[in-house]
């Protein structure tokens, strides 16, 4: 059996429909590991992923869609970016990473934002709905029939260690979307099958979760067709350059405040956690340009 992260795209070839699968965990083990995230945060972060990699799936265009969830309490914000071809990034706050640890936050859902970015970096669609729970699933579901008239089904889990709370167990999902035309009589076997899924905790082994079980016990009687199956990749695009770019892009009085310390910038990437010194000639640089 193949347990490594994989993301897993098929349609019925009788019936219209679409389903993808994914197995995130190794990927979200080691983003985890970046931003030292654990327990509930490093579980919440895995499942927004996997929110974000259902959408990107959908893309017309090798773009970015970013699936980020807004909460009051300990934890305020997850963001996390993908593209189509399962490259993935993801952040909680630092601070409140740290501050929660291994705790589990107190957090009330507020909303969920998706931004879905062109390959030329330019906005082609955002929405805001009201987050319904801590359920991402529940939340990308609302979202897909509020902003898009897709009806579907989303099932995300993720399930830290209880030893070592440091490292996720597993973290899986499945999404069943009903093309327009699928007929009622299709909708409601699907929605049997999915009502009588196993648990995901069952379908867990000591060699990983097995992805290719949940595949067959959602299709039920339907021939499908795998259309792609791709192994998912932590990737951030951060750079120096960008970086330079984010700072040249504050108020021209902070800037002249930074140079006023004299001293280089240490700056870290929220998603990557890379860290990248910005000297004091390149601020003087930007200072300059501005001026212009």
């Amino acid at each position: 059996m193949n347990f490594k992260d994989r993301i897993i795209r098929a349609t019925g070839t009788k019936t219209p429909f679409r389903l993808i699968v994914v197995d995130l965990t190794s990927t979200m083990n080691e983003i985890g590991k970046k931003h030292n995230a654990q327990g509930y945060a490093l579980k919440l972060l895995a499942e927004n992923s996997i929110a974000s990699l259902f959408l990107s799936s959908g893309l017309k265009f090798a773009g970015t869609v970013s699936f980020t969830t807004k909460f009051s309490g300990e934890i305020t914000t997850i963001q996390s970016d993908s593209t189509p071809m399962g490259l993935i990034r993801a952040m909680i706050p630092q601070s409140e990473l740290q501050a929660v640890g291994a705790n589990e936050p107190a957090a009330i859902p507020q909303n969920v934002d998706v931004v879905k970015i062109n390959e030329h970096g330019k906005r082609v669609h955002e929405s805001i709905i009201e987050a319904s729970s801590l359920s991402m699933g529940q939340n990308l579901a609302m979202y897909l029939l509020q902003s898009e008239q897709v009806r579907s089904a989303v099932g995300i889990e993720a399930r830290f260690n209880k030893e070592d709370p440091s490292k996720l167990d597993y973290a899986a999902g499945f999404y069943i979307e009903a093309f327009p035309d699928l007929e009622e009589k299709d909708i409601n076997l699907l929605e049997v099958i999915v009502q009588n899924l196993p648990k995901f905790a069952d379908l867990y082994k000591p060699e990983g979760f097995d992805l290719d079980e949940l595949l067959d016990q959602l299709r039920g009687p339907y021939d499908i067709e795998v259309i792609r199956e791709i192994e998912p990749k932590a990737y951030c695009p951060c750079s120096l350059e960008r970086m330079i770019s984010s700072v040249a892009a504050l108020p021209l009085k902070d800037l002249e405040e930074l140079e006023k310390d004299g001293e280089d910038l240490d700056v870290t990437c929220d998603f990557c956690r890379n860290k990248y010194k910005i000297t004091l000639a390149d601020l003087r640089g930007i200072i300059n340009e501005r001026r212009k």
